[in-house]
């Protein structure tokens, strides 16, 4: 498939957004000098990669606290190391 061919494809997925989202998605694409559409997918996988690893730390830090290990604040550390002062 040519360049382009695959410009005039249609997208892969669509997603419906409201009108001031997409308003500003064009103002930061624009700012950028990049497509909308490209500025869109490299947003969404960043958040997409950040939730999943926010999810990952939850479940890990469940599954610490489920197993009866100690945990530790951070003030409780800053003070253990003399870094509160």
């Amino acid at each position: 498939m040519s360049a382009q061919t695959a410009q005039k494809a249609p997208p892969y997925g669509a997603i419906a957004l409201r009108k001031e989202i997409i308003d500003e998605l064009d103002r930061l694409a624009g700012k950028l000098g990049l497509p909308r559409e490209e500025l869109a997918e490299k947003v969404l996988l960043t958040a997409m990669e950040d939730l999943d690893d926010q999810l990952m730390a939850d479940a890990a830090m469940n599954e610490w606290v489920a197993s009866g290990r100690e945990t530790v604040s951070l003030e409780d550390v800053e003070k253990r190391l003399g870094l509160d002062r």
